[in-house]
């Protein structure tokens, strides 16, 4: 086998090049079009305009080294990439411009407006060119071309499953594992050999990467095998023991000269993104409870004539932190003593003609808009449960209690995906804790505007989707021991 090794120096020095003349021209046509702008202070050939022009091109290359434009596309999101070259490209544009500003004998405005018109068609024009990077090499290794060759050294069923699990669902990566090193039966792979055949085997083969992944093993062995991999010039990698606990993106931290890792880092970590967030439920509900407050009358109306009762249904559900609140509804059941503790399915006796029609369009929920305003809930978010299976569910259901780390919501990730009424409560989880991993203030508006479209309540829809949810979580070594239903649809 001949792996491939060296594209990535290759391809990232052939790269920075690129980036360089791109700026470098662009930085050349912007001067024209300062010069346009300003036709008596610019002048476009002369020795300060080149001068400006390599500062600003050698700025903006040290810039992207600096915030890792040029990293490993393989398995980084497209995100990553533009968020970088934003970075760079702003600190850029602000450099120049406070020098426009602070030197003495300089035009302020003219050289500012080019600093921004280079600086923002040089973003636009290296996203582009990123992305369309991103895209011919994702598309060449999903046709099993650039593929870098992995050996797994592993003792562990469920480590090799889930390292199998996203190789074979990101095809784009890149990567095809050649087989296992192990002193364990493994299912699903290649044996090579045991881990004291590690040596011969590396020789053997010359992988591109060797992964270990072990379950428990002695900090002895494990640099016993690293210093195997390392003599045979291999690149290692590591997947953490604990790696089920890895759901968030890792923030490396120091404790002095310690590096400890923070596991469940997330973006509503940082308090702009809690203001931002905050500010979306504030201002959406008013205007929600506005546009919505014909429907409530009429559904307020309709209850109260459908059966005796109060209008409202108050239930205490478990919000952020664990915190207790009160969830108001419009009551679509009769009075009845398992408020708190009894299933609701599809077919309950309980509901009223007017609560099942109330419930088919989410009309119910209405009054939890107040629950945004008063800050128990958000308008996007897991949806809260009552105390009972709260109690029930942590105990039965892997990292259950991480959907307390933010405030519920009425809508959310899991719900759009048609994970509503008698779906699973770990595919739900896992949508959940997706949400909470990966959240930004655009996904919360898109949650909301996808909300309306998926509020009838019809299970059929979303049979094919439940399916693959279960067929996930069977494949994670899920087995459920209690019906998983709901006590309301979403």
């Amino acid at each position: 086998m001949q792996p491939n090794k060296g594209y990535h120096d290759l391809l990232a020095g052939l790269d920075k090049l690129i980036d360089f003349a791109l700026n470098f021209i662009i930085a050349y046509l912007c001067f024209w079009i300062a010069k346009f702008m300003y036709p008596s202070v610019i002048t476009v050939n002369s020795a300060r305009s080149f001068f400006m022009m390599t500062a600003v091109t050698l700025v903006i290359s040290f810039l992207y080294n600096y915030y890792n434009v040029y990293v490993p596309m393989r398995t980084r999101k497209p995100i990553y990439f533009v968020g970088r070259v934003f970075l760079s490209n702003l600190a850029t544009c602000g450099l120049f411009s406070a020098m426009a500003i602070l030197l003495p004998g300089i035009a302020i405005r003219p050289y500012i407006t080019w600093a921004v018109w280079a600086c923002g068609v040089s973003f636009i024009v290296l996203c582009a060119k990123k992305l369309a990077m991103i895209s011919f090499l994702r598309s060449i290794r999903a046709n099993q071309r650039n593929i870098k060759h992995v050996l797994l050294v592993t003792d562990s069923q469920e480590m090799a499953d889930a390292y199998m699990e996203e190789i074979l669902n990101n095809p784009h990566f890149g990567y095809s594992v050649i087989g296992y090193v192990g002193n364990l039966n493994v299912i699903g792979l290649p044996h090579l050999g045991t881990t004291g055949d590690l040596d011969r085997i590396l020789k053997e083969y010359a992988p591109d990467e060797v992964i270990l992944a072990f379950d428990t093993v002695r900090k002895k062995l494990i640099t016993k095998y690293i210093t195997i991999c390392n003599n045979n010039c291999a690149k290692t990698m590591v997947v953490p023991a604990i790696c089920s606990y890895f759901r968030s993106p890792r923030q490396v931290t120091e404790l002095g000269n310690l590096p400890i890792i923070d596991i469940r880092s997330t973006p509503l970590d940082s308090k702009i993104n809690q203001l931002f967030k905050r500010l979306l439920d504030i201002v959406g509900s008013l205007l929600l409870i506005i546009v919505t407050s014909p429907l409530m009358i009429f559904t307020a109306i309709g209850v109260r004539i459908s059966s005796p009762g109060p209008i409202l249904f108050r239930q205490i559900r478990v919000g952020k932190n664990n915190r207790e609140f009160t969830m108001y509804k419009f009551r679509s059941m009769r009075v009845n003593d398992s408020e708190q503790t009894g299933w609701s399915t599809e077919n309950d006796p309980r509901k009223t003609k007017f609560g099942a029609f109330i419930r088919k369009f989410a009309l119910d929920e209405l009054p939890q808009f107040f629950n945004v305003l008063k800050g128990d809930m958000s308008l996007v978010g897991p949806r809260p449960e009552v105390p009972f299976f709260v109690e029930k569910f942590k105990k039965e259901v892997p990292l259950y209690m991480l959907k307390h780390t933010l405030r519920p919501g009425i809508t959310g990730l899991a719900q759009i995906k048609g994970l509503r009424g008698d779906t699973s409560i770990q595919a739900r989880i896992d949508e959940d804790i997706n949400y909470i991993e990966n959240w930004t203030f655009w996904g919360d508006i898109r949650i909301l505007l996808l909300t309306p479209f998926c509020a009838v309540n019809r299970h059929e829809k979303y049979a094919a989707q439940e399916e693959k949810h279960k067929q996930r979580a069977e494949r994670r070594g899920y087995r459920p021991s209690v019906e998983e239903h709901d006590d309301e649809k979403a």
